[in-house]
């Protein structure tokens, strides 16, 4: 496992946005609920290994420790800074 960077997170995230907890946390690093999201991107995760992609769903797993470790938190100013 890897220690994720806010960039890190951006970049996992991006083809997994799901209109709801995962893309906000894309789109502001928003982090409403700690235990949602981390359901939400474990179920992400879990999708992806049985579509066969070990690497991908390792990274989304990154992500729930990334978010486990920062818990719950408002909107990041400059989050998507480009």
């Amino acid at each position: 496992m890897d220690v994720l960077n806010d960039d890190d997170v951006r970049r996992i995230l991006e083809p997994h946005q799901d209109g709801g907890l995962i893309s906000r946390l894309y789109e502001t690093g928003e982090i409403t609920d700690k235990e949602e999201t981390v359901q939400a991107l474990g179920r992400r995760a879990r999708d992806v290994l049985y579509g066969g992609d070990e690497a991908t769903a390792e990274r989304l797993l990154d992500v729930v420790a990334y978010v486990s470790r920062v818990g719950k938190r408002e909107a990041v100013s400059g989050w998507a800074h480009e």
